[in-house]
């Protein structure tokens, strides 16, 4: 906290006045608290908190100052403010208005503020929280923030943050007509403000107007250059996805970038269309497929709570080989392999030894070497005998870790559903049926329509020689796709297999 200082001067009203210069109206403001406590000397004196002080402030301090000096109730609304801009903690500034609404006293503008703010925090922290996480559910929190809103309409049911604040909590809770209804009167009463055209365009968003989107987006990053921010780009670039304008929406997520190198949404969007857009045949493929992931993988330790980058990233190291310290010596039709060094694997364990020979382990260790730098390989060498080649492993632990992480960090059913997809995947390269069959059914009662899951789930069925039921399913999958090539020849062999769809099979292989 800042020393202790002369008070700003104040109009008629009491509200600070701040002589207006381009650096003070571009920078955050700091807080004002004037002391009350203490002898009358101190009417003139005031604690100050610099916004780059917030990230260090705990909240129970600055709650405590409040409290101690009976600080009007604007003045907890705009600590609650800060807190959240510079701390990014909802629960914490939902704690300080959560207090200030319990005060008594503050003029019917002060009141009505604090009211709509603190429903808005507990909308915030309900984004920001999962059921599972042992804190308040979103329900709960929701509930708490219209308890509020309801307040806020009470003390003066026409002031503009109410709206909003309702406008937000119809659409978290997908309600999108009553939410537009309250963003429409928002403009209409106070013109173009920012957040109702957000609030309108992630309406528009959401009901795959991408178009309109689209537009409210655009109108509101020419009205507000500044204020709009990254945020706001990389919405310009999702429905500029959506509508096929791929380089538009990659120039937005470079420019959202521009304005906060630390924007997580807009890294995955970078990644992700980086990836997308790469040809495999290119020499460049292998660094520049390395530059997104490592983008990626940045993104993950800004917010390790992020399931589309978790889910990314487990898709990613799903099929990567890492090489394992050391090399290895393998004779022709033998397989027994040799490391230079102790070779860490586990039996069953899919290896790749040298540039393309892909198998697993069968036996670790041999009887006359106590090192652990044989073991043996469930196929023979079927090349020439060879020495120095490097031994290759996939790090299905990371994968699973990082699944398990997305479906914990997301009540997103259809991003929960992949993450299940991504865990029965590694179960099935396993051979442990019985999990991957469980993931790939639960993937499917979520998102009935993620094919892969369900081409997962038919083969784990034919392995149970459930024939019928796998069946059902490959017809499922080549409803969404007819050319889907495995379903197909799987279809194909199960119904000649059955003797009763003879030609039908035959037509599908």
């Amino acid at each position: 906290m800042a020393a202790v200082a002369t008070a700003p001067v104040r109009d008629d009203e009491g509200d600070v006045v701040m002589e207006e210069t381009d650096e003070a109206s571009s920078s955050p403001q700091s807080l004002i608290i004037p002391i009350t406590s203490g002898s009358s000397s101190s009417k003139d004196l005031f604690v100050e908190i610099f916004p780059e002080e917030m990230p260090d402030t705990p909240s129970s301090t600055l709650l405590q100052v409040l409290k101690d000096e009976n600080a009007p109730l604007d003045v907890w609304a705009d600590a609650a403010l800060l807190y959240i801009q510079h701390k990014q903690h909802a629960r914490e500034a939902s704690a300080i208005l959560q207090a200030g609404c319990e005060r008594l006293g503050g003029s019917r503008e002060e009141r009505v503020r604090l009211f709509a703010s603190a429903g808005i925090a507990h909308l915030t922290q309900a984004e920001q929280s999962l059921d599972r996480s042992g804190s308040e559910p979103k329900d709960e929190l929701r509930s708490m923030a219209d308890n509020r809103f309801t307040h806020s309409s009470t003390v003066d049911n026409l002031y503009p943050m109410t709206w909003m604040g309702k406008g937000m909590l119809n659409l978290s809770a997908g309600r999108l007509e009553q939410a537009q209804f309250f963003f429409d009167t928002t403009l209409k009463e106070c013109g173009r403000v920012l957040p109702a055209l957000l609030g309108l365009a992630a309406v528009m968003y959401l009901d795959k107007n991408y178009e309109g989107a689209q537009g409210m987006y655009a109108e509101a990053i020419r009205l507000y250059p500044q204020k709009s921010g990254a945020a706001t780009r990389v919405g310009f670039g999702l429905a500029c996805y959506q509508l096929g304008q791929v380089d538009r929406a990659k120039a937005a997520f470079t420019r959202a970038l521009d304005l906060d190198p630390e924007n997580v949404d807009a890294m995955v969007g970078s990644a992700v269309l980086d990836m997308a857009s790469l040809d495999e045949t290119s020499p460049e493929f292998n660094s520049l497929m390395e530059k997104a992931i490592k983008m990626m993988s940045m993104a993950n330790l800004l917010d390790h709570s992020n399931a589309m980058v978790q889910n990314h990233l487990a898709n990613h190291y799903f099929w990567k080989w890492t090489p394992m310290t050391g090399t290895a010596e393998v004779t022709q039709g033998s397989t027994l392999v040799k490391g230079s060094q102790p070779i860490p694997l586990e039996e069953g364990e899919k290896i790749r030894v040298g540039t393309d020979f892909e198998t697993s382990v069968a036996e670790y260790g041999d009887e006359a070497d106590d090192e652990g730098k044989t073991f043996r390989m469930r196929d023979p060498w079927k090349g020439e005998s060879t020495s120095g080649l490097k031994i290759w492993k996939k790090d299905y632990d990371r994968v699973i870790a990082l699944a398990k992480g997305a479906y914990n960090s997301t009540n997103v059913q259809d991003i929960q559903a992949e993450s299940l997809f991504f865990l029965a995947r590694v179960y099935h390269v396993r051979d442990d049926l019985e999990h991957a069959h469980q993931f790939y059914d639960r993937a499917c009662k979520l998102s009935p329509n993620l094919s892969p899951a369900r081409f997962g789930l038919a083969q784990t069925l034919i392995a149970q020689e459930e024939y019928e039921q796998a069946a059902a399913h490959l017809q499922l999958v080549l409803g969404t796709s007819n050319t889907a090539t495995d379903a197909l020849a799987t279809l194909g062999l199960l119904e000649v297999k059955g003797g009763k769809k003879t030609q039908e099979g035959l037509a599908h292989l």
